[in-house]
């Protein structure tokens, strides 16, 4: 049985930048808000790299677990609300949003995925580092956590 979890937006966006999307539906129930689906729309309007990544993920519309909100509130205020009620982990690359929901819920980020598929053996530890660095450099982390984290939990 695949396990569920929370999407945002940056955290899709993120992951969408490496050649892992395939692997991830074999292996999680992605969940999300229309708040979300509405942020990937606007995030695929642009000419960049991000939006390159939101389209990718707009393709799999109907793969994707839409869940209604009671507030239909902004991103991860859905997802909070989605992750108290179903008591569900947020995936998350919004810094801000880890700090403001810690005492309150799991939250990860989008690199944590990342490492799950190399732990269970469904990529290699290469293909795992390698997806990684392609998100630090086309979503310009340099050295923040997110990147540190995942590097981290690879040594």
């Amino acid at each position: 049985m695949k396990t569920s979890l929370a999407f945002d937006s940056s955290a899709l966006v993120s992951l969408g930048h490496t050649e892992l999307i395939d692997i991830i539906f074999k292996n999680f129930n992605i969940i999300v808000s229309s708040s979300i689906i509405s942020e990937l729309k606007e995030i695929s309007k642009g000419k960049d790299k991000d939006a390159k990544s939101a389209k990718k993920w707009l393709k799999f519309l109907k793969k994707l677990k839409i869940r209604k909100t009671i507030a239909e509130k902004v991103g991860e205020e859905d997802l909070f609300e989605i992750c108290q009620n179903e008591n569900r982990f947020l995936i998350t690359d919004d810094i801000k949003a880890t700090k403001r929901y810690k005492d309150k819920i799991k939250c990860y980020y989008s690199t944590h995925i990342v490492y799950i598929l190399f732990k269970k053996g469904k990529i290699s530890k290469e293909r795992a580092i390698m997806s990684i660095e392609k998100m630090r450099i086309e979503r310009s982390w340099k050295s923040n956590i997110i990147y540190v984290t995942s590097r981290i939990l690879f040594e």
